[in-house]
């Protein structure tokens, strides 16, 4: 039974109703004096619709199908202030907590399920009174609830290749499925329900053991973590840059990063730790470089304070240091939060005069804040990579691949790397970026030819993520839509109230890839 509540009664205690609202992770009670939740209705049932036939000649009409319509949650509540300032108070901050589209709904006698809902009518309040009971309408234009617990389960019949989900939700839940490449490269990935829809990635009909063209991984970030500091070298993307301090390691989000350790010497207007590598050989002996590559990479670049600032650069060079491409981060201003990121590529007109030795092909503006709609570089979404292939360069900027085509690097070989950071002058403590660094990479050699295996859609260490209730299909936390079939069963591949099963597939010739599953149960 739920504890009964004198409307006219000043609560002191701090109990919570038994139908007490969490919005957006929030209780009213525990942050407006005076508030307290009387009740709550619209929760029980969902209102249906029925779509018929009317034929006419026949008694009643032929049914067609169902569809739950949105519900509406009204909450009554009673609000008791000792002033009419505290009562304007009171209301001011109801408003402002209010003020969220599609927020987390959570109701004391059911913490572990949550609506998602907009609040859309306050109802009459009283005139006059400091005192007073109301009403407020929740709009929830997806009627079900959802289990605040997200499961994830691994595949543990047949060998480890079905997951058996006893789902105890009352109506169906579209899965999340994930599938890493840690044991090796794949061509195909694949799901089959009990009902014999099918969710597939990649090529089906692709085959193993004959001549074909495969990616080859030369470079990872560990190499860099080995490499010493190239005090006598120079950052050829900033000739003029000074490299006479230091890179080491910092831990941010439980993660190693490269970082900057000490600026060095000043020698232009920014300064720091120079790491470069050279390439090794591919498996076919072939030292000459790789004129086709591929590079990952993932950084964090922010400014926990107004006006820090700082500098990083990966650099794609040749044999004799000729700059092939780069991408460059760098927040010069010294008052605010923008920074900045440039594309950049070889430039065959450069003056020894340059303080950018490349040509730069597009500069982006943004936010090194926290927040994922104003900073791309933030953790845990700062992916990024660059791709070349012949003359034509392909970078990643913010869910987009803006993509160049220069002739001059068309025949261009890479054979070495490098990663510079930076501070700007003498610019360092709280005038630094408070997280300036990189926490993955790796680099390879496209298309080298070779007698193994066929060039496949998934590399060796990389991530494959379906999300079923929006066909978004991720690659190493990129967005990858050509991945996955035209006909893939998307709406209908569910997880159904009971027993359910769900085959998961890959390449006959490829080692089994780690599969997961993850959903939420969604309740009537």
């Amino acid at each position: 039974m739920y504890k009964f509540v004198d409307t006219t009664e000043r609560q002191e205690e701090q109990i919570l109703p038994s139908e007490a609202l969490n919005f957006n992770g929030v209780y009213f009670e525990n942050v407006i004096p005076g508030y307290r939740t009387l009740y709550v209705s619209g929760r029980e049932m969902i209102e249906t619709e029925i779509t018929d036939l009317d034929t006419e000649i026949m008694d009643g009409s032929r049914y067609r199908r169902k569809r739950y319509k949105p519900r509406t949650i009204t909450v009554g509540y009673q609000l008791i202030a000792k002033s009419n300032a505290e009562f304007r108070n009171a209301y001011n901050k109801l408003n402002s907590l209010l003020d969220v589209a599609e927020a987390k709904l959570i109701f004391l006698d059911e913490p572990d399920k949550y609506y998602v809902g907009t609040k859309v009518n306050a109802g009459d309040v009283p005139h006059g009174r400091n005192a007073i009971t109301a009403e407020i309408e929740f709009y929830c234009s997806d009627p079900f609830k959802y289990s605040v617990e997200e499961y994830e389960v691994a595949p543990t019949a047949d060998d480890g290749t079905t997951f058996v989900v006893d789902y105890k939700g009352t109506y169906k839940a579209h899965p999340t499925f994930e599938a890493a490449m840690e044991n090796g490269e794949n061509g195909f990935v694949g799901f089959v329900d009990q009902d014999k829809h099918i969710l597939q990635f990649g090529n089906i009909e692709e085959e193993d053991g004959e001549t074909y063209k495969e990616n080859e991984t030369l470079a990872t970030l560990q190499d860099f973590f080995n490499a010493p500091d190239d005090t006598s070298g120079t950052d050829f993307m900033h000739p003029f840059y000074g490299a006479k301090g230091s890179l080491g390691t910092s831990t941010w989000f439980n993660t190693k990063f490269l970082s900057l350790k000490s600026a060095g010497q000043q020698v232009g207007r920014a300064n720091g730790g120079l790491r470069t590598i050279i390439l090794p050989a591919d498996s076919t002996g072939d030292q000459e470089g790789c004129q086709n590559f591929y590079s990952y990479f993932h950084i964090l670049f922010y400014a926990g304070l107004m006006g820090q600032t700082g500098e990083m650069c990966i650099n794609y060079l040749t044999a004799d240091d000729k700059l092939i491409a780069g991408v460059n981060w760098y927040k010069s201003d010294m008052s605010g939060n923008t920074g900045h990121y440039d594309l950049v590529c070889y430039n065959p007109n450069k003056k020894s005069t340059d303080q950018q030795a490349g040509r730069v092909l597009k500069t982006y503006t943004y936010m090194t804040s926290h927040l994922r709609k104003q900073n791309p570089w933030y953790w845990n979404w700062g992916h990024c990579d660059l791709r070349k292939e012949g003359s034509k360069l392909t970078f990643f900027y913010n869910g987009s691949y803006p993509s160049f085509n220069i002739p001059e690097i068309a025949d261009m070989k890479c054979a070495k790397i490098q990663i510079a950071i930076k501070q700007r002058g003498t610019r360092s403590g709280n005038k630094y970026l408070t997280y300036n660094g990189i926490n993955a990479f790796y680099f390879q050699k496209l298309h080298v030819e070779k007698w193994r295996d066929v060039p496949n859609k998934f590399a060796q260490d990389c991530s494959l993520i379906a999300n079923c209730s929006d066909g978004s299909i991720r690659m190493n936390g990129l967005p990858k839509p050509d991945l996955g079939a035209l006909g893939n069963d998307w709406e209908t591949f569910c997880l159904k109230p009971g027993v359910n099963q769900v085959q998961c597939l890959c390449s006959s010739w490829a080692k089994k890839p780690t599969f997961k599953m993850k959903y939420r149960e969604v309740f009537l």
